[in-house]
């Protein structure tokens, strides 16, 4: 499903229902990085609006990631992805 950033729920963990969402980092002109994320918010910086995401959980090592990404670079669609089952 696709939706946009802002019809979703910010401190909200997905993980909980399942799911997981696609967030799409513009990290270059050329070049746009899907970041796979079970959580998000928005931090207010002095100057810059942030969007703080949990990334999946690596599946070698189990550790989680956190990034932090300008707002401005990321692209307001979001894909909402449902986990298989099983």
């Amino acid at each position: 499903m696709i939706t946009t950033i802002e019809n979703l729920k910010p401190q909200y963990d997905y993980s909980k229902n399942d799911c997981y969402l696609v967030f799409y980092h513009n990290a270059k002109p050329s070049f746009t990085k899907e970041i796979k994320a079970e959580w998000f918010d928005l931090n207010y910086g002095n100057k810059v609006l942030w969007l703080l995401v949990r990334e999946k959980p690596d599946s070698e090592t189990g550790h989680t990631k956190y990034t932090n990404i300008k707002f401005e670079n990321v692209d307001p669609t979001v894909k909402v992805v449902q986990k298989p089952k099983g």
